[in-house]
């Protein structure tokens, strides 16, 4: 049983093809009538001459009836003949004339009503599918490509709207972000929809052009970036090399056409003191259209360039009329010269706003293999001569600071490690400067720590602890999300700073400690359980029982210089004796903790792109008691990082260390405009004031790539690699 809703839809088709029909008609008999008129004056016009040929004879042989001499008569006839001549070609000449202007009619005629014809039943077609089949608009991008013939696999359309910009409109105010005219935008949708290789018009705004080019993204069924690959290229966001990888999955022609419409969105980057656009602001007008969800399909752009625009309906009106005003039982019209509000009021798509942000910066890195997009010279060489023209005298200064920007070396990617840990440092660079991200750089510089057990002191088989066991705290944060994960306490597992990146990939926590920590890391994939001591690790706990237990972390206990089991040594309480016994802290920890045995390594990178990470990974402090957790896993005290400022790594007496925070300390130092050499020694002295006898360093790194160190109590190394050394260098800084 066919609906209400079927049953209006078919009266108004019916009614439709019904006034079609009557339209159709109407032409032909217009043309008709208009051919009949032709030949009604054609016929006319030679009766006309026949009755005055005809009346010349007559007054011609009323002279000739009259008296005369032979050479007078003579004279008439001649006169006579010459003058019938003249008017008998003179009226064949016009009949050939009105007949040919009649025919020229009729065939104008005809193909305006054969035009007319085709644009009804493209608009018929367009109305019952969506799009015509000679639609740019709205129809797939392949498709489009195909049609055109070129050897570019990018739709013309783009390539016109993007040389029109790169001529006139690089320094218009908010390009991409200003409501468009919305009578000029659909008049230009009209115009590619029927003709693909048309020409942007002279004198229109580049407002107007970036606009186009927004709505003709909108329309395409399915996105550049593809629906398949969405949550891949999402993923991808923070590394150069993964966004690389994802994005050569997807086909050439959506592949070659984001290279170029991000190329050009670069281009505007490129002039955002003029324009006012930066990358950011370009990725959260352009991210709607370039990159969405099945379910997140930019549907507020569709009215602009899938709908015809209505009009009253006229009965007599049909060169106007459209399907749209044939079905439409509304009146109502449109403000032709209202703008178009390019912004949708919808949740924004963060995720999809940082990958355009970074195909646009990081455009070069990322589009390595594909056909660079080069504009036509014409077009480069009239751009050019322009700027040249207009503004080389007022931007003098500028292209004079761009060009020493230019000339200054490259500044990323930027390891920096406590000690002269060489090898972790060149495991780190080498996933850095092949385009990973910090995150992952970290975890593979600290891991190859562990496995190299970097002076003895980090990773499996390192420090014993008082009972002879090994046990590893690590951490690692991300200074983009300020995400943090840590593991303290873990024993069984030997992959300390991997254990802590699954803490923070697959939990919500920031620390697990003991055999939670543990049984998460085994539980997502890492090896274990196993023994994380080692021959060299058992025989310096052997040695240390041998001598007693001596030197260890206790206080105020007794036996005082044995192995225990301890007990509170009596009047402990008393503030007297706690004074005196603080005394000799002094001496507990230089035998256990120097340049050449000490616990940690902390490490800082940034990536290509410029955001920083840090990470920590350590045994802890050599005979600790059981249960200790140092500064290993905290942040802020063994390092921090923040993506605006810089980071931090730390190393040395982790428990009076961790009391001050120094990491944290020294970004916030840089944020409020320190150098990295000033933070570091102020965050270090800042301890030093109430520990005069504690042993600490700290390395500083900013935003920039600029470093620093400070230390207390020891002379203290750091390692340093960027893309202006050959290999690591090891700093030296003094107490």
């Amino acid at each position: 049983m066919p609906s209400l809703i079927s049953q209006q839809w078919q009266e108004r088709t019916s009614g439709f093809f019904s006034s079609s029909g009557t339209k159709l008609r109407e032409a032909r008999q217009s043309a008709g009538a208009f051919v009949g008129e032709v030949a009604k004056d054609a016929k006319v016009n030679v009766t006309d001459v026949a009755e005055r040929v005809g009346s010349l004879f007559k007054s011609r042989w009323a002279i000739l009836q009259q008296p005369a001499t032979r050479h007078a008569v003579q004279e008439h006839l001649i006169t006579a003949a010459a003058t019938t001549g003249t008017l008998v070609r003179k009226g064949i000449t016009e009949t050939k004339e009105k007949v040919s202007v009649g025919k020229i009619k009729v065939e104008e005629a005809a193909k305006k009503t054969a035009q007319k014809s085709k644009t009804l039943l493209t608009d018929i077609e367009r109305w019952q599918k969506g799009v015509a089949s000679s639609d740019v608009f709205g129809v797939a991008i392949e498709v489009t490509v195909q049609r055109q013939e070129s050897t570019r696999p990018i739709p013309t359309i783009l390539i016109k709207c993007a040389d029109y910009l790169i001529l006139t409109g690089l320094n218009s105010p908010n390009l991409f972000k200003t409501e468009g005219d919305k009578k000029l935008i659909q008049q230009l949708v009209s115009a590619y929809n029927q003709d693909p290789s048309a020409s942007i018009p002279e004198g229109v705004n580049p407002v107007d052009v970036a606009a186009l080019m927004k709505y003709y993204l909108a329309s395409l069924p399915t996105p550049l970036t593809t629906f398949e690959l969405y949550n891949e290229i999402k993923d991808a966001r923070s590394s150069v090399n993964r966004m690389r990888k994802s994005l050569q999955k997807l086909s050439s022609v959506n592949y070659n056409t984001l290279e170029f419409v991000t190329a050009l969105l670069l281009r505007v980057s490129e002039k955002s003191q003029l324009n006012k656009m930066d990358s950011h602001s370009l990725a959260m007008e352009m991210a709607p259209v370039i990159m969405w969800r099945e379910d997140k399909r930019p549907e507020s752009y569709r009215e602009y360039w899938r709908r015809p625009s209505r009009s009253p309906k006229k009965s007599n009106d049909f060169e106007t009329a459209t399907p749209w005003d044939l079905l439409s039982d509304e009146g109502e019209g449109v403000d032709a010269s209202s703008s178009i509000p390019l912004d949708d009021i919808v949740q924004v798509d963060f995720g999809a706003v940082e990958v355009v942000q970074c195909l646009i910066e990081h455009h070069n890195a990322i589009f390595t293999d594909a056909d660079e997009t080069v504009w036509s010279s014409q077009v480069m060489a009239r751009s050019y001569l322009s700027i040249i023209l207009s503004t080389l005298l007022l931007f003098l200064p500028l292209l004079t600071a761009a060009e020493a920007e230019l000339g200054k070396p490259k500044k990323f990617p930027v390891v920096v490690s406590t000690w002269p840990f060489i090898e972790a440092v060149r495991a780190a660079w080498r996933v850095a400067n092949n385009g990973s991200s910090a995150v992952e750089a970290v975890v593979e510089g600290c891991s190859a720590c562990e496995e190299l057990r970097c002076d003895g002191t980090v990773g499996p088989g390192g420090s014993p602890n008082e009972n002879g066991e090994t046990m590893l705290d690590a951490l690692i944060m991300d200074g983009v999300t300020m995400e943090v994960g840590a593991v303290a306490a873990m024993r069984y597992v030997k992959d300390g700073i991997r254990a802590a990146w699954l803490v923070m990939k697959h939990s919500q926590h920031t620390l697990l400690a003991g055999e939670g920590a543990s049984a998460f890391a085994i539980s997502m994939g890492l090896p274990g359980p196993m023994n994380l001591s080692s021959p060299e690790s058992l025989k310096k706990w052997l040695d240390w029982k041998e001598n007693r237990c001596q030197p260890n972390f206790r206080k105020n206990v007794v036996p005082a210089n044995g192995c225990g089991p301890y007990k509170p040594k009596h009047g402990g309480m008393d503030v007297s004796t706690e004074s005196c016994e603080m005394g000799t802290i002094e001496y507990r920890l230089p035998p256990l903790v120097g340049p050449h045995n000490h616990d940690t390594i902390s490490m800082a990178v940034i990536d290509k792109m410029g955001h920083i990470a840090v990470g920590t990974s350590t045994n802890g402090a050599t005979f600790k008691i059981p249960g200790r957790v140092g500064d290993g896993p905290i942040a802020g005290s063994s390092a921090y990082a923040d993506d605006e400022v810089g980071g931090c790594g730390a190393t040395g007496d982790g428990d009076i260390m961790m009391r001050f925070l120094p990491c944290y300390q020294v970004v916030e130092s840089m944020r409020q405009g320190m150098k990295p050499e000033q933070a570091a020694k102020d965050a270090v002295s800042r301890i030093a004031r109430k520990f005069p006898d504690f042993v600490g360093a700290v390395v500083a790194v900013d935003k920039n790539g600029s470093h620093a160190g400070a230390c207390h109590g020891w002379t203290f190394q750091y390692s340093v690699r960027d893309p202006n050394m050959d290999d690591v260098q090891v700093f030296t800084v003094l107490p």
